[in-house]
């Protein structure tokens, strides 16, 4: 049994060493960027209405009739040198514009590019060298940043700043080397060559892989176990030294290699909720208020205009204590909140309707809500019908932004502990980082002298038996002469 499964480790490993090695060394490049091609941080300020600038302006429900907008999905204001607009969203055949309607007769014109150059300017105090739309992920702007549209914009320092207009944010910001490293991580380690994300020339060849370095593991890990009396007691050499090392890191590769298996089978069911859009569509003549009005009587921020119901809401921005926070207006406060934003949007989208199980708005990320899912604040809420369903809606766009469910769950533990290891957290980041790049060239070391000692082996019994050839031919001569 024991020459069994040394027999089948040899075999699965060698079938999948050059895989995995890719795999290991290919791993190096996330702390990598995290640590050695990491941007500035940059901080966005608040889009904050100075309402004692709010004399003499036009209603929205004015500007957009003169600009024949019958519909719309956003209204809010922006700030643009000194001039305040509406920036309005409008529905176009298949796709969407973006209006910003000044609020007073000036001079100054805004669109949504000059805008986002505005923002990257004011937010990094770097000029732009250039500017695109970005539509469509890639491994520059990977699927992990979430939100699209976005414009890619090229600054002075060189570094790539992604900015999302209508939420007024930065989903991004990366230097050249993150994002030359991230293309190389995207193609060696979730191998983007092969397929897109759901692709299963990509997935199905990756799943073989993972299941069959588990296997491989568990038979090493079995075998070894078995044969460590005798390990221990030998002189150190090539063949003792990738055995121990083999039986230490035997647990880093089997949660390695089912949380990889895990994550692939989790690529076959599409998360068809993240290309579902709030849709909040508003007809210019249901505006019954005025939502400059209603933000110098709530004392707010800022407003955006949102459809809850079929009524016309302006929803409330407020900035305390680093966190955004909501009230819902018409000419005075209604009796709408967070919670019945977010039902909205779930039986919009989703048409999910229920009793409630649990709501709560969450302002960072945490336990229940990761940093993988990007977007804050959100309300989290779960219904009686199935309550192990943890839906999560962002409040001031109105994109679903997670379902959790027990598998997700499962998987997002699955793979954040024992393949990105956080429970190294309390460690520090660097320290974490540090061990996981310690394990990944262990485990390459371990595979490659596996592979040589194979070969090795191979070669001498090769020589041996030539050896063994040439002299039974000696043999067979000296006895023909004899005869």
């Amino acid at each position: 049994m024991l020459k069994i499964l040394l027999a089948w480790h040899r075999r699965l490993a060698l079938l999948c060493v050059i895989p995995f090695v890719i795999w290991a060394l290919s791993g190096l490049l996330h702390p990598a960027m995290s640590h050695f091609a990491k941007a500035p941080h940059i901080k966005p300020d608040p889009i904050k209405v100075e309402l004692n600038r709010m004399h003499n302006y036009t209603h929205l429900k004015d500007a957009l009739k003169q600009q024949d907008i019958h519909h719309f999905s956003h209204a809010s204001l922006v700030e643009f040198k000194g001039n305040y607009f509406y920036q309005v969203q409008q529905q176009i055949d298949d796709g969407t514009t973006v209006h910003y309607l000044p609020l007073s007769a000036t001079n100054v014109s805004l669109n949504d590019v000059v805008y986002a150059h505005y923002l990257a300017t004011q937010w990094s105090n770097h000029n732009v060298i250039k500017s695109e739309l970005v539509t469509q992920f890639s491994s520059a702007y990977p699927e992990i940043n979430r939100v699209l549209p976005v414009y890619k914009l090229r600054m002075s320092s060189a570094n790539n700043i992604y900015i999302d207009t209508l939420g007024k944010r930065i989903t991004a910001h990366n230097t050249p080397l993150r994002e030359s490293l991230s293309f190389w991580f995207k193609q060696l380690h979730t191998w983007q060559f092969a397929g897109d994300r759901h692709s299963l020339w990509r997935i199905i060849p990756m799943l073989i892989i993972s299941i069959t370095l588990f296997v491989m593991a568990v038979f090493g890990l079995l075998a070894y176990s078995v044969l460590w009396p005798r390990i221990k007691t030998k002189q150190l050499n090539k063949r003792s030294l990738h055995r121990v090392s083999g039986l230490v890191l035997s647990l880093c590769m089997l949660g390695f290699a089912s949380s990889s298996a895990h994550i692939l089978i989790d690529k076959f069911f599409l998360q068809e909720f993240r290309n579902l859009a709030p849709g909040n569509q508003i007809a210019t003549d249901a505006i019954n208020h005025d939502p400059v009005k209603t933000l110098a009587a709530a004392n707010g921020h800022n407003f955006q205009l949102v459809n809850i119901s079929g009524q016309v809401i302006s929803q409330i921005v407020s900035y305390k204590n680093k966190s955004m926070h909501f009230a819902y207006w018409q000419s005075n406060q209604t009796q709408y909140d967070d919670k019945t934003f977010a039902q909205n949007a779930l039986r919009n989208q989703l048409n999910i309707t229920g009793a409630l199980t649990h709501s709560e708005k969450i302002d960072k990320f945490g336990p229940t809500y990761g940093f993988i899912n990007k977007r804050l604040p959100v309300q989290q809420l779960s219904f009686e019908q199935s309550p192990e369903v943890r839906y999560s809606v962002e409040l001031h766009t109105g994109y679903i932004a997670a379902v959790d469910d027990t598998w997700q769950n499962a998987r997002s533990w699955h793979f954040g502990y024992l393949h990105k290891y956080h429970f190294l957290n309390p460690l520090g980041k660097s320290i974490r980082d540090s061990i996981i790049t310690l394990i990944c060239l262990g485990l390459a070391f371990i595979a490659l002298l596996g592979t040589s000692l194979y070969f090795s082996r191979l070669l001498r019994q090769r020589r041996a038996k030539i050896h063994r050839n040439l002299q039974n031919n000696e043999i067979l001569e000296i006895t023909k002469e004899q005869a």
